[in-house]
């Protein structure tokens, strides 16, 4: 279906902005996207959004509070600990919204639509840092950006964030 995502999970073209790609006409007509289709796509795109802005929002207060303990003259490690739960319990909120959403997106389309727009997606020539050419298919940016998925991992037990892979 695409791309290597967060977690090693195969990421697929709704991950670029399936609502997105079926605004146009012809990629919706060589799908066999009907109208209500495409409608309902969008709103589970737009929700899906406003909810991944929420959770990355309440991710970064946490990791603000964890930095404001960490700072503390004595750091009190019993609220750190506590802190690190809060922001695994946040992390793991935000891939499994990713996940809903992949899912969903998978679900409002037939097997056959599936079908006709991977073969779409794998024709078409791959731009410089983006998925695909042409359409409305626009790169998303890995890491904390809105469609990267990205999040950093937790610190690790003195404090530091492990390096990227």
């Amino acid at each position: 279906w695409g791309r290597m995502g967060m977690g090693g999970r195969d990421v697929g073209p709704e991950e670029f902005g399936l609502g997105r790609l079926l605004t146009d006409p012809n990629v919706r007509q060589q799908v066999g996207v009907t109208a209500d289709q495409a409608a309902k796509i969008r709103q589970q795109e737009s929700d899906f959004r406003k909810t991944e802005i929420r959770n990355r929002a309440d991710l970064q207060i946490k990791r603000m509070d964890l930095d404001d303990l960490l700072s503390a003259e004595k750091p009190d490690r019993s609220a750190i600990d506590s802190k690190l739960q809060e922001i695994g319990a946040a992390q793991i909120a935000l891939e499994k919204s990713a996940i809903d959403n992949s899912l969903n997106m998978r679900d409002a389309l037939t097997p056959v639509q599936r079908q006709k727009l991977q073969q779409m997606m794998t024709q078409r020539e791959p731009m410089p840092g983006g998925p695909v050419s042409g359409g409305n298919a626009a790169p998303r940016p890995q890491g904390g950006g809105r469609g990267g998925r990205g999040v950093a991992p937790p610190p690790n037990a003195q404090g530091q964030t492990p390096p990227k892979q």
